[in-house]
């Protein structure tokens, strides 16, 4: 596990933005499988995996081992890095308009307004 990963795509930095995959995020900082983290942070197994997918996807949690339960195999996930800090170039990359998401709350919205905060100040 790295100490601080850069975040270079917006994409990426919407994923860890979103709330929910943020706090698995902070729970993953140490290894746990989708049942285990489920359990600690009270989300259904499959709401996790489905979220823990799409952090896998951006490189935000890798692999870090697999248990055998009978004809089950369960993976054990863990955070890519301690901490994470989103490039202003990703920012500025987002040519998303936070004008058009009515939702003010969303990762989607911060990385849009974000964006044009970079492009505007510099």
């Amino acid at each position: 596990m790295q100490d601080v990963a850069v975040i270079e795509s917006a994409q990426a930095a919407a994923a860890a933005l979103d709330p929910v995959r943020a706090r698995l995020l902070g729970e993953l900082a140490v290894p746990a499988s989708a049942a285990g983290l489920a359990a600690r942070v009270g989300i259904a197994r499959q709401k996790v995996n489905y979220h823990l997918k799409a952090l896998e996807a951006h490189g935000l949690v890798e692999l870090s081992g697999e248990r055998r339960h009978g004809g089950i195999t369960e993976r054990v996930l863990q955070a890519s890095a301690a901490s994470y800090v989103v490039s202003p170039a990703a920012l500025s990359a987002s040519a998303a308009d936070p004008d058009a998401n009515a939702d003010h709350l969303s990762a989607g919205y911060l990385v849009a307004l974000a964006g044009r905060l970079v492009r505007e100040v510099g």
